[in-house]
């Protein structure tokens, strides 16, 4: 899957930047709470404690750096998209933030005893770039962990989403191609790629994940205002197909109503290897 004709990298990279810097602050309000939920089964994945030299690539507003440095890490948070790095560093200025692109990473080699990316993959035009350089950048015996959503067979909250959009309007409106979404939420898919990268003691495993919201009426408006690739392709329907997605996803979100909340179920893979 090395270097997709189909994909204009720079167009898709310039799309994503853009896009995640343009909902950073909806991101941190709503989505960057569901995927935190990840953060302790990545850090313990890569054996992550005190003194422990890590870089969180895709950093967004920096949850995963936080937890780190709970830990005592001494953390390196690296983003695209620059509001996303300003809100990092004005929360926690403790840590290192950086702007830079995962696929050419602004570090020596031989530097981190861990490199996490959690959820980040699927937004790179060339993931194995960004993995070749996770391994680069990480010491002998490091560690690196990536996840990935699941894809709707097995994720709730994204068949909600995508099945209405299937059934009420069009998936493929008119954004800049990228990489098929769920191709790491296949596990024989990451354990092939970290394996071809040169990781090796590869290990694949599944994260529960929830989407909590206050009513279902709160679940398409949350993710235009915050995600930079479903967002637009919700708002990019046409008013009728937008009503019709809409109430197909609020009569959706109400089968995961419990104890006055929506609460719907999700999941992502962890994909982890170690550097010889």
């Amino acid at each position: 899957m090395m270097g997709d004709p189909a994909i204009d990298r720079e167009a898709f990279k310039e799309f994503e930047r853009e896009g995640f810097s343009r909902v950073a602050q909806g991101y941190d309000g709503a989505i960057a709470h569901v995927t935190s939920q990840a953060n302790e089964g990545i850090l313990d994945a890569v054996e992550t404690g005190s003194g422990s030299r890590l870089l969180d690539v895709a950093c967004g507003t920096g949850w995963l750096s936080a937890a780190a440095l709970k830990r005592q890490a001494i953390v390196t948070g690296l983003d695209y998209a620059e509001n996303m790095v300003v809100i990092g560093r004005s929360r926690f200025p403790q840590i290192e933030f950086h702007l830079g692109d995962a696929e050419n990473l602004p570090f020596e080699s031989n530097k981190f005893d861990a490199v996490v990316c959690n959820l980040g993959i699927l937004h790179f035009p060339e993931p194995e770039k960004a993995i070749a350089e996770s391994l680069r950048v990480l010491k002998s015996g490091g560690r690196y962990a990536f996840t990935c959503w699941t894809p709707p067979a097995r994720n709730p909250f994204m068949a909600l989403i995508l099945g209405a959009v299937q059934t009420y309007g069009i998936i493929d409106v008119d954004l800049p191609p990228g990489p098929p979404l769920f191709r790491f939420g296949d596990p024989d898919e990451c354990q092939k790629i970290l394996s071809a990268s040169g990781f090796t003691s590869v290990s694949v495993t599944e994260l529960p994940i929830t989407w909590t919201f206050s009513k279902s009426q709160d679940v398409m408006p949350t993710i235009i205002a915050s995600s930079a690739r479903l967002g637009p392709m919700l708002a990019m329907q046409t008013q009728e197909q937008s009503h019709d997605i809409e109430n197909a996803i609020i009569q959706g979100a109400k089968k995961y109503a419990t104890d006055n909340v929506i609460q719907i179920p999700a999941s992502v893979v962890l994909a982890v290897g170690r550097k010889p």
